[in-house]
């Protein structure tokens, strides 16, 4: 087990030849993502887990998740793409005690645009291309409080009506380590990387020319610390008061842009209300345009509610939370004006397994 996760991140931290495009597909793998907890936390999701959708960010916190898991979400729009829509559903499941499944889609519908790809030279104007991900997600614990797992992505983008999708598979890898610390506190600390295996994709023209891109091989790592007490609400009474704090570094290693990290923390109230907030510090390419600055800086936030259904032999047979952020896009500007938050809706049901 231990040569496996040295092997695992001498591989992501292991210098790159190979170059990124810096905008290829950067709305899917950098815009509004399909965790709406992590967006509002500053996107510092990497030690967090708890959400079908942390497979998006470290496929190891999964294992966290509780005995079956349903999580739906929706976000936009995507920079000057006003009819842009990201969409995410996944399924998780125990399927033994050290054992977490999952399956998922997500995709990014663009809408009607205006834009092209260029293709060997030539540009082709696209019409509504469509970029989805489906993932087989698998987190064991092989020891007490250490959760290893990985993602198996087949990437389909299609682009134009009369050409076959394009495909391309890649490999996602993670770890997270959960310790207690005594009381209601405990500490998770967290890596990963995306597309571990230098994925690819080769995509055609209507008259039949091809080319390769790369997609990115994005390291992350990040800590988070728990804790709880108890207060005293007037008209409320008595109950938990949970905290978490975040903290994250990304790196593109095929890039050198992207590079940065992010904080958040979440306080959540008597288990039916959270207030989030995060902040995001990382380097993008203006560009060459004056207008367009180098650095994504800014806040984030968000709130969830939780709904918890109670049953005749008042068990709890399932929890509904519902969850929204909004985050500034890049800074840059679209016909002089800055471009409008991003927004993400979320819904997660949880619910035990039978007896």
């Amino acid at each position: 087990m231990r040569r496996l996760l040295f092997g695992i991140f001498l591989l992501a931290a292991h210098p790159l030849s190979a170059q990124y495009y810096y905008n290829f597909q950067q709305e899917y793998f950098f815009g509004n993502l399909p965790n709406a907890r992590a967006e509002a936390m500053g996107r510092a999701a990497t030690a967090v887990g708890g959400n079908v959708s942390s497979q998006y960010f470290n496929p190891a916190a999964i294992g966290l998740t509780k005995d079956h898991q349903v999580d739906l979400s929706t976000s936009g729009p995507f920079y000057a793409l006003t009819f842009s829509d990201f969409y995410y559903a996944g399924y998780a499941r125990r399927i033994r005690p050290n054992l977490v499944a999952a399956v998922s889609v997500n995709q990014l519908a663009v809408g009607p645009t205006t834009f092209k790809v260029d293709i060997n030279s030539v540009d082709y104007e696209l019409d509504k291309p469509t970029s989805t991900n489906l993932a087989l997600s698998a987190a064991m614990e092989p020891i007490k409080g250490l959760h290893v797992g990985v993602n198996a992505n087949l990437f389909r983008w299609d682009l134009f009506d009369d050409v076959p999708v394009a495909n391309a598979f890649m490999l996602d890898a993670g770890v997270l380590y959960r310790k207690e610390l005594g009381g209601r506190k405990s500490i998770q600390l967290g890596t990963s990387a995306t597309n571990l295996t230098k994925g690819d994709i080769t995509f055609a023209s209507p008259v039949g020319d091809e080319a390769t891109s790369e997609f990115p091989m994005i390291f992350r790592a990040g800590g988070a610390f728990f804790t709880g007490t108890e207060i005293t609400i007037p008209g409320a009474g008595t109950g938990p008061l949970d905290l978490v704090f975040a903290i994250d570094f990304q790196d593109v290693l095929n890039n050198p842009f992207r590079t940065g990290f992010q904080v958040g923390t979440e306080a959540k109230v008597f288990n039916v209300f959270s207030l989030r907030l995060g902040y995001v510090n990382q380097s993008l390419d203006d560009g060459g345009f004056a207008n367009n600055k180098d650095k994504l800086t800014d806040f984030t936030y968000g709130f969830d509610s939780t709904f918890r259904s109670m049953n005749s032999q008042n068990h709890v047979p399932f929890d509904l939370n519902l969850d929204y952020t909004s985050m500034k896009p890049a800074p840059v500007t679209y016909s002089g004006r800055r471009l409008d938050n991003f927004r993400t809706f979320s819904l997660q049901i949880n619910w035990p397994l039978e007896n």
